[in-house]
């Protein structure tokens, strides 16, 4: 602190992200800022960002981050703090894109205990097969055209759910034109509910 009180500058901390799959094991694979401060003269966010909590909040289907950051002055290095908020995409972190030309997708083998699919994606067409382990194709869905949506369900052709394929390791082979896959997952019910963890509280999708 007293380089920063000698220099009359900020601290350089920046909004970095980790991540936990189970809430009690983390990870940062890297510290490539996610929000990062503004070395300009009238940047709010010189220097010494700090996020206001420590998780997101769900707003819709949009992520809000608060953050904290300072000015750079000549009267005191630490006054001069605003707050601001950056939004992104529910679940928008990282996507799997075709590029343009069209591309396949296929998972490792998973296991589900629900009934319906669901994708975070935004596509020009997006279509999904159920692969047993041999490759031996069990369900195959309607097309989705056109649709932009964090929430959409995957409907089957021949099949109201996924349930009698539930507790079986099966791969998923999504083959999409146009677009981008951000997350998938099956749910219990028609409504889409994840059944994922926010911190210590249960977060549902509605």
């Amino acid at each position: 602190n007293w380089h920063c009180d000698k220099h009359k500058i900020q601290k350089l901390n920046e909004y970095c992200i980790g991540f936990s799959r189970d809430g009690f094991h983390y990870s940062r694979p890297d510290h490539v800022p996610f929000m990062e401060s503004v070395q300009e003269e009238e940047a709010w966010n010189w220097g010494n960002m700090q996020p206001a909590i420590g998780n997101p909040c769900i707003v819709g289907d949009s992520l809000y981050f608060w953050c904290g950051g300072h000015k750079r002055n000549d009267i005191y290095w630490d006054g001069w703090t605003s707050t601001g908020l950056a939004t992104l995409r529910r679940d928008g972190f990282v996507s799997m894109e075709d590029g343009g030309d069209g591309g396949v997708l296929v998972t490792r083998p998973v296991i589900f205990d629900g009934k319906h699919l669901f994708v975070n994606a935004s596509a020009g067409c997006l279509t999904v097969e159920v692969l047993d382990i041999d490759g031996k194709v069990l369900r195959k869905s309607s097309r989705m055209e056109d649709f932009d949506s964090t929430r959409k369900i995957v409907r089957w052709k021949g099949h109201s759910s996924l349930s009698s394929l539930a507790g079986r390791p099966v791969r998923l082979r999504f083959t999409m034109s146009d677009g981008q896959l951000y997350s998938f997952w099956v749910s219990p019910t028609d409504r889409g509910e994840s059944s994922g963890y926010l911190a210590a509280d249960l977060a549902i999708r509605l």
